[in-house]
C-alpha cells in the first residue's frame, strides 16, 4: 500500500521490477563493440510521495532501448502492479545477444498508467471526492517516454549485467495528475546475482502452473498480467505438496501457486521457492488490499492487486466486496511458511488470523473465489492473510522497528498511528538498499523504510507486522 504526495505509494518506498526483453538483431550505428554478446537484465524500482494512500498503481512498459546503437533490451508490451513493489521485484525477462560496449543512456516508453486512490485529504482530487476511493489514469499522457542517462555502463564480452530504474513518484506526478517520466526516473547498474543486487527477481507471484517439461524441469507461471517461463533444480525449495520426495514431479498442471523468482549470475531466472495454494484452478485465487469491514454483513472490502486468471470479471485496481459465511464458516488463515527459503514457526506470530474479526484496513488477503461470484460480490471459500507492503518513518528500532507516518488509511480506519515491524523472529528478515548490503544495524531513527510481511490486528491504534523483508529507502 501506498500513500502519495500526488498518487502513489506512500512517503518513502521502493518498487521494483525486473524488466527485459527478447534478444535478436539489433543496429550497432556508431557504437563501438567487440565481438561478444552479452545479456542485460533491466530492472525498475520506485521512490513515492505521501498524503493520498495509492491503493493500486499500474503501468505498461512498451519499449526499452540502449544507446547509442539503439539496441533493443525489450519489445511488446508488459503490465506491472506497482505496489508491491515497494519492497519487491516483478520480473519480465532477460534480453540476450547485447553486443558488448559502452552505452550512454537508455530510453525507456510506458503506456496506460493507471491509480486507485483513497483521497484523504481535505478537498476532491478531480473528481474524486473525499473519503473515497477511485480510479484514475493521469491527466496528461505526454511525457510517458523518458531517456535516462548511465554512468558508466560498460558491458563486456559474454557477461551478464543489470539496470535498476528508479521511479521516483515524488517527482514524477504533477499537481494536474499528469505524468512526466523524464523528470522522475534515474538508473543504476548491477550485477545479477552480485553484491547489491536485488536478492530475488521476483517474490510472491501467484499464478496457474502450465506447459510442464520433465526432461527440462521447466513449467509456466500464468496470471492475468503475464506468463514467467521457469527452472527448477536441485535448490528449489517445495512448501505445503503432499508429494514424498519434493521435487519438479510435485507440480501438476493447473495447480495454484505462489512462486519466489531468482536471477541467476547469467541473467537467467529461477523457481527458488514454490508454495502449493491450490491443487487446481477450479477457483481462482484473487488477491487485494482491504479497505474497511463490515462484520454485521459478513463483508469486506478489497482493491484487487492479482488475479491467478482471467474470466472473474474483476480488474487490477478495481474494487469489489468479498462476502464470507459465519454459518458454514469460511476458514481464515495465514499463508506465510517462509522468509527466502527458511520455513516459518507461526506460534512466533504476535496475533492471530483465523476468524472475520481479525480483519482490518491495509491487510493483503488472498480470496479463493466461489464459482458463484460475480464482479462486484466475490463470494470467499476461504480468506488466507499474505504480505501487506507499508513505507514509513522509523522511530525507534532494535529488536523490532516502529513505525509511524503510515499511509493515511490506517489513520483513517481505525485511528491507526503506528505499526510494530517484528524483525528479531527465526529467520530473521531480508535487509536491503539499492546498490549496496546492508543489516539490521544500518536502519536508523528517522529512516525511511518499506517493510514487508503479514500484518495483524493486536487491537488499540497500532498493528504488528511480522517483517520479512525491511528495504532502506535512498
Amino acid at each position: 500500500m501506498v500513500r502519495i504526495r500526488f498518487l502513489w505509494p506512500i512517503c518513502v518506498l521502493i518498487l521494483s521490477a525486473a524488466f527485459a526483453g527478447c534478444g535478436g538483431s539489433t543496429q550497432l550505428g556508431s557504437q563501438s563493440v567487440n565481438t561478444g554478446n552479452s545479456s542485460v537484465v533491466l530492472a525498475m524500482t520506485d521512490t513515492p510521495p505521501s498524503n493520498v494512500t495509492i491503493l493500486s498503481a499500474e503501468v505498461t512498459l512498451t519499449g526499452a532501448t540502449l544507446a547509442p546503437g539503439n539496441v533493443s533490451l525489450f519489445s511488446g508490451s508488459t503490465t506491472v502492479e506497482l505496489t508491491r513493489l515497494q519492497t519487491d521485484v516483478a520480473y519480465i525477462a532477460t534480453a540476450a545477444n547485447i553486443p558488448a560496449g559502452n552505452y550512454t543512456s537508455v530510453t525507456l516508453a510506458f503506456a496506460n498508467p493507471s491509480l486507485t486512490i483513497e483521497n484523504d485529504t481535505a478537498s476532491a482530487i478531480g473528481s474524486c471526492a473525499v473519503g473515497s476511493i477511485c480510479t484514475m489514469a493521469p491527466t496528461s499522457t505526454a511525457n510517458l517516454s523518458s531517456t535516462i542517462p548511465l554512468t558508466a555502463f560498460s558491458l563486456a564480452a559474454n557477461t551478464a549485467a543489470g539496470l535498476l530504474v528508479d521511479v521516483n513518484l515524488q517527482n514524477l506526478l504533477t499537481a494536474s495528475l499528469g505524468e512526466d517520466f523524464s523528470a522522475g526516473t534515474s538508473v543504476t547498474s548491477f550485477t545479477p546475482a552480485g553484491a547489491g543486487a536485488p536478492p530475488v527477481g521476483a517474490e510472491d507471484v501467484v499464478g496457474q502452473a502450465g506447459n510442464l517439461n520433465a526432461a527440462s524441469n521447466t513449467f509456466t507461471l500464468s496470471n492475468v498480467t503475464g506468463s514467467y517461463s521457469l527452472k527448477v533444480d536441485s535448490t528449489t525449495t517445495f512448501f505445503q505438496f503432499s508429494c514424498a520426495t519434493p521435487g519438479f514431479s510435485c507440480l501438476q498442471a493447473n495447480q495454484i501457486l505462489s512462486v519466489d523468482i531468482g536471477i541467476q549470475s547469467d541473467g537467467s531466472i529461477l523457481a527458488r521457492n514454490i508454495v502449493l495454494e491450490d491443487s487446481d484452478s477450479s477457483d481462482t485465487e484473487v488477491e487485494g488490499m482491504v479497505t474497511s469491514t463490515n462484520l454485521g454483513l459478513q463483508q469486506f472490502n478489497i482493491v484487487v492487486l492479482t488475479i491467478s486468471a482471467s474470466g472473474t470479471g474483476l480488474t487490477i485496481g478495481g474494487t469489489t466486496t468479498v462476502q464470507y459465511s459465519t454459518t458454514l464458516p469460511t476458514p481464515f488463515d495465514v499463508d506465510l511458511v517462509h522468509v527466502d527459503n527458511v520455513a516459518m514457526n507461526p506460534s512466533n506470530y504476535p496475533s492471530t488470523f483465523a476468524a472475520p474479526a481479525d480483519l482490518v484496513a491495509g491487510q493483503q488477503v488472498s480470496i479463493r473465489r466461489n464459482s458463484a461470484s460475480t464482479a462486484s460480490l466475490l463470494k470467499a471459500d476461504r480468506v488466507e492473510l499474505r504480505s501487506s507492503r507499508i513505507t514509513a518513518t522509523v522511530q525507534s528500532g532494535g529488536s523490532s522497528i516502529f513505525l509511524i507516518d503510515l499511509p493515511s488509511l490506517f489513520l483513517g480506519h481505525g485511528g491507526v498511528t503506528g505499526i510494530t515491524a517484528q524483525t528479531s523472529l527465526t529467520p530473521p528478515p531480508i535487509y536491503f538498499e539499492i546498490g549496496k548490503t546492508i543489516n539490521s544495524g544500518d536502519i536508523g531513527q528517522s529512516d525511511v523504510v518499506s517493510v514487508r510481511g503479514p500484518l495483524f490486528n493486536t487491537g488499540g491504534i497500532n498493528r504488528s507486522l511480522v517483517a520479512t523483508k525491511v528495504v532502506l529507502k535512498p
